[in-house]
């Protein structure tokens, strides 16, 4: 057998198992921004479509094949992941186009290498070493320096952030793929706009890095200021305390003299005013000491304006949810059953229910429930708040959603003449 068949039978399978590798790594970083739906059979499809997709072939014109894999790619985050829509067309519209120009970058460039050597054994073996290596080290780096970042993304980003990152590389889309249709016959022209396409598109990685650093700092002021305010509030109850135990020998002075002087009813009196003033106001609900402050905060609300509240809030296994979202969920619906419960004249008739856990499989479910007299007002399907400044209220559910859909959960809101509910269940938390 002919030695250089030999080699470039082995370049071959070697170049086939390196694919597969490529197929690894783009697998990894579509999982990264986006979470894959349970089962094999989703694994094998979007390993299948990784592998498929990662190396293809782009050739000048190539607009059948272009078109078809785009549709490909675009049905495959839609079906197999889970997220909002928004993030999925937006993972679109940042990888294809990393996709299309690297590989015909890559093709054509080592095509015009072929065309001015000379077409022969040792160049066709050089061209398909060169094309496997040149796609795999691309989706390494890729996989190294983008990975944990692309995690970040998909954990923080909200709808309105895809949007305006989908947005940005619409335009490289849109541009690689007119000039792939349309590509003149000195195919070399449309290096640079290639070029530009993918420069672009990782441009907007580190764009989006930026993103989750803003985003994770201002999480950070967030629990840094409500830190400061439970700790502030601890302090004002120890000092509450302080003062009273200075004060404790007149106390049970008063106390015996009043019952010594057979006034039963005043001695009772005062030493439910004594509870009262004892009464430490930070409770424990839950281990998160950022929810925990939340929690007390709209609790200690709920108290002073005669609001019966009861709070079951059990967190401990809770570990995919990040502390702002919670505070986003618990103090956003505790404001609006706090509001609703206000509108109630008879005392006797205010209450809220709030409860909340992660169950053995993983899931967070939250539920709360508050008393009510006032109509819901829908609008297109929608809920309107009854507050004369709409514009700037009203935005308390709308916020709960935001955080629903970036942990791809259910959100449920229900309501009678006289309740109104709303529950959340989160998969995987």
């Amino acid at each position: 057998m002919d030695i250089m068949h030999i080699i470039s039978t082995s370049v071959s399978i070697l170049a086939t198992l390196l694919y597969f590798v490529e197929g690894y790594f783009f697998y990894r970083i579509l999982c990264y921004m986006a979470k894959k739906r349970d089962g094999w059979i989703w694994t094998a499809i979007i390993y299948f479509s990784s592998f498929a997709l990662s190396p293809m072939v782009i050739f000048p014109n190539d607009l059948f094949n272009v078109t078809l894999n785009l549709i490909w790619f675009t049905a495959v985050m839609m079906i197999a992941f889970h997220g909002s829509i928004w993030q999925k067309l937006a993972s679109v519209a940042i990888l294809y186009p990393l996709i299309i120009s690297q590989n015909f970058l890559v093709l054509d460039i080592l095509g015009h290498l072929l065309g001015y050597f000379g077409r022969n054994a040792v160049m066709e073996i050089f061209c398909s070493i060169a094309d496997t290596f040149l796609h795999l080290f691309f989706w390494y780096v890729v996989y190294r320096l983008y990975g944990n970042k692309l995690i970040q993304m998909r954990k923080l980003f909200d709808n309105k952030i895809w949007i305006l990152l989908g947005t940005i590389c619409l335009a490289s889309l849109v541009n690689i793929t007119t000039c792939i249709y349309y590509t003149p016959k000195e195919s070399y022209k449309m290096w640079p706009a290639a070029f530009a396409c993918f420069v672009t598109n990782l441009g907007s990685l580190f764009l989006a890095e930026y993103f989750t650093v803003s985003i994770q700092r201002n999480m950070e002021r967030k629990n840094l200021k409500l830190q400061k305010n439970y700790y502030e509030e601890l302090e004002q109850n120890q000092l509450q305390i302080r003062k009273f135990r200075h004060d404790i020998n007149n106390h049970i002075s008063v106390i015996h003299s009043l019952f010594r002087s057979g006034k039963h009813e005043d001695a009772e009196k005062y030493l439910a005013e004594m509870e009262a003033q004892i009464a430490v106001h930070n409770r424990a609900f839950c281990k998160n000491s950022i929810v925990n402050a939340v929690l007390n905060v709209k609790y200690n609300l709920a108290l002073e304006n005669h609001i019966d509240c009861f709070f079951h809030i059990d967190l401990q296994k809770l570990t995919g949810i990040d502390s702002i979202s919670l505070c986003c969920l618990f103090s956003n619906t505790l404001d609006n059953a706090i509001e609703a419960s206000l509108k109630i004249p008879d005392y006797n008739n205010r209450r809220i229910s709030a409860k909340a856990r992660v169950t053995e499989n993983g899931y967070f479910s939250y539920e709360i429930t508050n008393q009510k007299v006032n109509p819901v007002v829908k609008q297109k399907g929608s809920l309107q708040t009854s507050k004369k400044d709409s514009f700037s209220h009203g935005l308390g559910l709308s916020n709960v959603r935001e955080v629903v859909e970036k942990y791809s959960g259910a959100l449920d809101i229900s309501y009678t003449d006289d309740t109104f509910t709303v529950t959340v269940l989160i998969g995987n938390a």
